[in-house]
């Protein structure tokens, strides 16, 4: 479980410690107050696949062709390219994980056309015959175990999109599995019955249904059927089976994140802006069910909100718990004087109070 995570020079954050994590971290704070970098910096650390992350954030690759020279710089603190950038995650016994990314050099890049050049892939010549112009960026992004430094890979954006070298597995480096389900994502029906197919062959096909029945109690079946391509159909009572999709949003977002839970044991699943499409009268009994698979599966979640009542479900569930490592409500803020990011861990009883009161507990 990750308990602490340090981010320096990365999108809005300068030099940051964020700590008090447990198993359900719900994160609030104003607009800009970090909480989406946040997701997305965890997710880095743990699968850095940085072309993945730019497509979540709407950058596409059309826009990298048009300007490579400044492909990357939107990662990095103010978009100084020339900064180092580290993500660094401790677990509950201060194992650490670092990544690190820099922007490459001119001669980097030469001396990997050399090298391809040595080993018979002579298209790398053709590809970046104009490696001597200025449009191009390099990306180097490697791990830092203990006194080691492991290169991981150097991706190349140039005027023909982005090419990556990989220098190491990443299964030679202890990762977490982990899973974004970003604000305005949307799940393919396709991806949702491959997934429910799993979990019915593993037998947790009945908690996917329960996750259901909690957005609409009519619901009596869940199965997958192959009509023109893959979905999920529900059944209601005297009700022919209709797919997925005709049911809303909610039902698609919930499917995603119990699917997501069930089929990645000891994984980490984030989810930006949680609330999205879940009508607050649902809020609690979803938390319920999230606090119940999240122990028996062994999921840390971390998720943003800007709701009031996202928020005032989530307190009333934790405050039913026995446990205080079940979840934690953090307020992401700007330090008054250095003007870095920090996370405020709220006491539920704390909480509970401000919320009664309607005092400001979202970084107002």
């Amino acid at each position: 479980m990750i308990k602490e995570l340090h981010i320096e020079n990365f999108r809005c954050f300068g030099k940051s410690k964020l700590s008090g994590f447990s198993r359900i971290n719900l994160i609030g704070g104003q607009n800009n107050a970090g909480k989406t970098a946040f997701l997305e910096a965890l997710y880095l650390n743990n699968l850095p696949q940085v072309s993945t992350l730019m497509q979540m954030r709407g950058i596409s690759i059309e826009s990298i062709k048009a300007l490579p020279e400044k492909a990357w710089d939107s990662l990095f603190l103010n978009y100084n390219n020339q900064l180092k950038l580290t993500i660094a995650s401790f677990d509950e016994n201060q194992v650490s994980t670092s990544l690190q990314l820099s922007r490459g050099s001119q001669q980097e890049l030469l001396g990997i056309i050399n090298d391809s050049e040595r080993s018979g892939k002579n298209e790398l010549s053709d590809l970046f015959s104009n490696h001597s112009d200025s449009n191009f960026s390099l990306l180097n992004l490697s791990y830092q175990m203990g006194e080691q430094n492991i290169p991981i890979s150097t991706l190349v954006a140039y005027s023909q999109g982005i090419w990556a070298k990989a220098n190491r597995l990443l299964d030679e480096i202890n990762l977490h599995q982990i899973y974004f389900i970003s604000a305005a994502g949307k799940a393919s029906s396709k991806y949702l019955a491959e997934q429910y197919d799993l979990c019915y062959v593993q037998g947790h096909s009945e908690k996917v249904k329960t996750a259901f029945n909690i957005i609409d109690p009519s619901i009596q079946e869940v199965r997958t059927l192959t009509i023109g391509q893959s979905s999920i159909y529900l059944v209601r009572a005297n009700e022919p089976a209709m797919p997925l999709a005709v049911f809303g949003d909610a039902m698609n977002r919930v499917a995603d994140v119990i699917l997501k839970l069930v089929n990645h044991q000891g994984g980490i699943l984030l989810i930006d802006e949680v609330e999205n499409g879940i009508h607050h009268a649902h809020q609690k009994d979803l938390w319920k069910w999230l606090f119940a698979l999240t122990a028996e599966f062994n999921v840390q979640i971390f998720a943003t909100t800007h709701s009031l009542e996202m928020l005032t479900a989530f307190k009333e569930v934790l405050l039913e718990t026995d446990s205080e490592e079940a979840g934690a409500y953090l307020e992401f803020a700007r330090h008054i004087k250095t003007h870095e990011i920090i996370s405020i861990k709220r006491d539920m009883d704390n909480l509970d109070h401000a919320l009664e009161r309607h005092k400001g507990v979202r970084g107002e």
